[in-house]
């Protein structure tokens, strides 16, 4: 069952409105927990007016008008609210929850009311000194930091996902409301204003990549040149920018090296590695394999990243994100498989190699796979499932990083009634495709199952 997802700049929206926090006014959760090293989401895109006919509220004398993947149809709550909202739909009205999210996002506002400042250099004293905590933070925890490179606990992650969400975040919020909300105090065009347009691009980008489980491709860096004009305008001097860069590039280079070669040099399965350049080894493999490897340490690769690295160098077999907290777009992936060029972290490549074929371009790591099992289950937790019901998960959603759909088998008693057999399917389709998940059932009694044999087994029960 397919179904469009949720465009980004409405999901970004409702972001704005909810400010982090579930918007039923008897919960204000928290939208993330701490989980060991991880920032875990503890958010749902929920739907006032449930998607299908059969929906929460679908008979709602709206349903049949309003767009339902659109904002005004949409409300951020935590997993609880979520499950009582749509289980216990008579008791959640459309009005009722509409009243809900409006008057939150009138809190949130009234949380960040700016101040009406005449005086430009009082206001961009104030821009100055959010820039300034939000570069210490980047400088000391971000993801080209020393303590980045260096720390294997873990923990200098964690510190950085949490300064990024209750810090540099609302930071960055407050540095363009601050320059938007007295635009008209200042004679036009205000050159603040225009500068502040590419700081505003880079914020949305860092926002959705700290917030939404799909990074943005096209993703904006921080703008140096808005740091250094703010600067200027208060008559601070600036470091050579220039001579800064060269130095940072010769930093992130030389641990990229460091890095590498820490983790890989010793690899049970890694006969010889050579370094060609300074971002490109020669490996071989224990079975005969050489591959051509590519380093690089950008923080979020994306197809414009491949672009320049097969300009660099068209026979590369491997690319690897080395920067500790590095990642790439599921875009760039698909690129790169579909080039026969595997795309990995450092910790998924150093698996990888003992695969072959599309086994090691399209490769999981069994930690990513039993995270998948665990949040299914937690899914079908909240879908009404008769417990005498087993569901089974299996296929490329549990082989590959990138995979088609979900696959499913749903075995009911033999003497189970027809319409509560549909009732379940149907409660199972609608939990996963809040979370936007394709799902493919396959739908049998107990004793049609055990009739059934798996060519690649990788069955795993979920109830």
């Amino acid at each position: 069952m397919n179904r469009k997802s949720i465009p980004t700049n409405i999901v970004r929206r409702l972001w704005a409105q909810c400010g982090g926090f579930c918007q039923n006014p008897n919960c204000n959760k928290y939208l993330f927990a701490e989980v060991e090293d991880k920032a875990v989401s503890l958010t749902n895109v929920a739907h006032i007016i449930g998607y299908g006919k059969s929906g929460p509220r679908s008979e709602h004398e709206l349903a049949n008008r309003i767009d339902r993947h659109g904002i005004n149809n949409l409300i951020m709550l935590c997993l609880q609210c979520h499950k009582i909202v749509d289980e216990l739909e008579d008791q959640f009205s459309v009005e009722q929850m509409q009243e809900w999210k409006a008057t939150h996002a009138s809190k949130i506002n009234s949380l960040f009311d700016l101040p009406q400042i005449h005086d430009e250099k009082i206001l961009l004293e104030q821009v100055n000194d959010l820039l300034y905590e939000n570069r210490v933070i980047f400088e000391e925890y971000g993801p080209f930091s020393t303590q980045a490179f260096e720390g294997l606990s873990g923990d200098t992650y964690t510190v950085w996902r949490r300064r990024c969400l209750d810090t540099i975040l609302p930071n960055n919020q407050r540095i363009i409301g601050l320059i938007k909300a007295n635009k008209g105090n200042f004679i036009y065009p205000w050159e603040v204003y225009r500068q502040m347009m590419k700081y505003e691009l880079h914020s949305d980008s860092f926002r959705d990549n700290c917030l939404l489980e799909k990074k943005v491709n096209d993703y904006k860096l921080f703008p140096k040149e808005f740091d250094d004009f703010v600067k200027q305008k208060l008559g601070i001097a600036i470091e050579g920018r220039e001579h800064k860069s060269e130095e940072e590039l010769e930093f992130r280079q030389a641990t990229v090296l460091d890095y590498i070669e820490k983790f890989l040099a010793n690899h049970s399965f890694i006969k010889r590695m050579e370094k060609l350049n300074i971002a490109m080894f020669d490996v071989e493999l224990q079975d005969g394999r050489n591959l051509r490897v590519f380093a690089t340490n950008t923080y979020f690769f994306t197809e414009y990243t491949f672009n320049q690295t097969i300009a660099v160098d068209p026979a590369v077999d491997a690319i690897i994100c080395s920067n500790p907290y590095g990642t790439y777009t599921l875009e760039a992936k698909e690129l790169c498989i579909n080039h026969r060029i595997g795309l990995f972290t450092l910790k998924t490549f150093m698996g990888a190699i003992h695969k072959d074929g599309d086994e090691f371009l399209n490769y999981l790591l069994n930690e990513e796979k039993y995270r998948r099992i665990s949040d299914s289950q937690s899914l079908l937790r909240q879908a009404t499932v008769p417990s005498e019901f087993q569901v089974y998960i299996f296929g490329s959603y549990l082989r590959k990083e990138l995979y088609k759909d979900i696959d499913l088998i749903l075995v009911y008693p033999t003497e189970t009634e027809s319409d509560v057999i549909s009732s379940t399917v149907e409660s199972i389709k609608q939990t996963f495709n809040d979370k936007l998940m394709l799902l493919d059932i396959t739908i049998c009694s107990d004793i049609e199952y055990e009739t059934m044999s798996f060519e690649d087994d990788n069955r795993k029960r979920l109830q």
